[in-house]
């Protein structure tokens, strides 16, 4: 169909212009503006998936989830890392390379994570290395300045330059047609301001067909929804505390303090309480158990005795306080009998004292069921039992424990488009919205432009090649004594394109000539007002064309 023809070069000029766009989001790195970070793979903990050398290519996402691999930026290691999420919890995710045993000891939030994987290419990291190269890069650029030396001096010497077909020239002469002002004040025009008007129009609606055909691609492709953790944090804080009385001369004081070791031989009994706090804003209808115990191990033969230093009990609210009573006596007794029956004669002891809460209630309007099991842990030396300090714990008579309620919750998906975040439900209104708007378009341009083709032929000839299209004065300005007749303007517009010439219009009389001169060949389409092919008078030269 002859409409169709018509359109098929500003389609095609839209359809490139947005393979371009798109072609720069998806690669064009994030500095430049664009969706993607590239990243060097330099070890094996992605293996047998990643290799050493190869490029790997992220994208940003608007979230992140168990099981995606993604490049994050490691504050202890003060680089980028490609690991695959583990778990997530608090906004922090856990990580692991796929070849490890062991998790990432940092821990990253989302705005520390640069993007989620996308494509990687084998051994690209290796090839970017080897283009780095100071001789490497200046080979290179010494042969794209040949190329376009080359180039220049070909051009120069065809005394002309041949309209160029490619998707770019097309695009670039859509734009200036578009914003062309025709005043009429020039000899020869290319097109009238309507004619302007049509060809930036239908460029435009092939721009828009096309980016809304990727777009609904890319939305429908993705679910409306999303399935997301919603967690509430809160803390439980413990707080141990020691005493016993002592011989003056021993300690500072007559009593055993908090942090002291505490000698069997000078005393027995030692009076442990434990403070309990739920740390919780949010915090209703707190109950809870608590139950003092105290427990004598070996741990490298697991031998171990529980003593009940209390009874359970129960309490209600945010915070708790107990005290009990620890014989050390009994336990170092415990031990002396475990040898007694074992001939087991250890070097050590482990003595672990915990208040095993558990607490119900409500924190934010969830439910809330937790265990609290802090230990104040002593070793025993069968001489006497002093305070287990570990560095990475802190202080041992403080605990906290955060605790997280977590539930899933369903809402908007939505995703990355030229830096904002977009509802798909809302990409999926447009790309459907533009989509029946631009078709819209192009079929009343297509009706039109078929009825037009009925009705006054010549206008159609205008408004279809009108960049192509010089109107002269004279025929005798043609270099050509015996032109060749072609059967249709369709015919002389693909001579045209075939030679990368102008059509050239003359009108005399109710009559229209269309020349396109070729390899030194001259090509004409005759056609009447009334769209009958007539005969052009032999003497060309003698014809004046009218004012077009």
């Amino acid at each position: 169909m002859i409409v169709f023809k018509r359109f098929s070069p500003n389609l095609t000029s839209g359809f490139w212009a947005v393979v371009m766009i798109i072609s720069w989001l998806a690669f064009a790195p994030t500095q430049a503006g664009g969706l993607a970070s590239y990243i060097i793979v330099i070890g094996n903990s992605m293996e047998p998936n990643f290799h050493i050398g190869d490029l790997v290519i992220v994208h940003e996402e608007t979230e992140y989830k168990v099981g995606d691999a993604v490049v994050y930026d490691n504050l202890e290691l003060n680089n980028f890392v490609f690991h695959r999420i583990i778990e997530q919890e608090l906004g922090r995710f856990t990580l692991q390379g796929d070849n490890n045993s062991w998790t990432d000891t940092y821990q990253p939030s989302k705005d520390e994570v640069l993007g989620k994987f996308w494509v990687y290419i084998p051994k690209g990291g290796n090839a970017i290395q080897k283009i780095r190269n100071p001789f490497v890069m200046a080979a290179i650029a010494g042969i794209l300045g040949a190329i376009l030396a080359t180039g220049f001096f070909t051009n120069k010497s065809k005394g002309e330059k041949r309209m160029n077909n490619n998707w770019l020239s097309s695009f670039k002469q859509k734009m200036r047609e578009w914003f062309a002002k025709t005043d009429g004040s020039e000899p020869f025009k290319s097109s009238s301001s309507r004619e302007n008007l049509l060809e930036g129009l239908l460029f435009t609606l092939g721009l828009v067909t096309f980016a809304s055909l990727v777009l609904g691609i890319i939305s429908f492709s993705r679910p409306v929804t999303r399935t997301v953790k919603d967690e509430i944090s809160y803390d439980q804080l413990g707080i141990f505390a020691y005493s016993a009385s002592a011989p003056q001369g021993v300690y500072d004081a007559n009593a055993v303090k908090s942090g002291d070791p505490i000698f069997p031989n000078l005393t027995c009994a030692a009076d442990v309480t434990f403070q309990y706090t739920l740390i919780s804003q949010q915090a209703k209808n707190i109950t809870g158990t608590y139950q003092m115990t105290a427990t004598i191990s070996e741990p490298s033969s697991g031998w171990q005795r529980t003593v009940d230093l209390q009874d359970g009990a129960t309490f209600s609210g945010n915070a708790v306080g107990t005290n009990a009573q620890l014989n050390l006596c009994s336990m170092e007794k415990l031990t002396q009998s475990m040898e007694a029956n074992t001939d087991f004669h250890p070097g050590s002891y482990v003595l672990t004292i915990s208040p095993n809460i558990r607490v119900n209630g409500e924190v934010s309007g969830r439910a809330l069921d937790s265990t609290f099991t802090p230990e104040l842990t002593f070793i025993y030396d069968r001489i006497h039992f002093y305070l287990l300090n570990n560095e990475d714990q802190g202080n041992p008579l403080s605990v906290t424990e955060t605790g997280i309620l977590s539930e899933q919750r369903t809402e908007s998906n939505t995703m990355l488009l030229l830096g904002a975040e977009m509802a798909i439900l809302t990409l999926r209104m447009i790309a459907v919205f533009g989509l029946l708007l631009s078709l819209g378009g192009l079929l009343y341009i297509g009706v039109n432009f078929q009825n037009m083709s009925d009705r006054d032929p010549v206008r159609f000839i205008r408004t279809r090649y009108g960049s192509m299209l010089i109107d002269i004065q004279h025929a005798d300005t043609i270099d050509s004594s015996t032109p060749i007749d072609v059967s249709s303007i369709d015919d002389l517009g693909k001579l045209a394109e075939r030679f990368n010439a102008m059509i050239l219009h003359a009108e005399f009389g109710h009559s229209h000539a269309y020349y396109v001169q070729g390899e030194g060949t001259t090509y004409r389409f005759v056609m009447s007002s009334k769209e009958t092919v007539s005969a052009v008078p032999e003497n060309e030269a003698e014809i004046s064309a009218g004012e077009s």
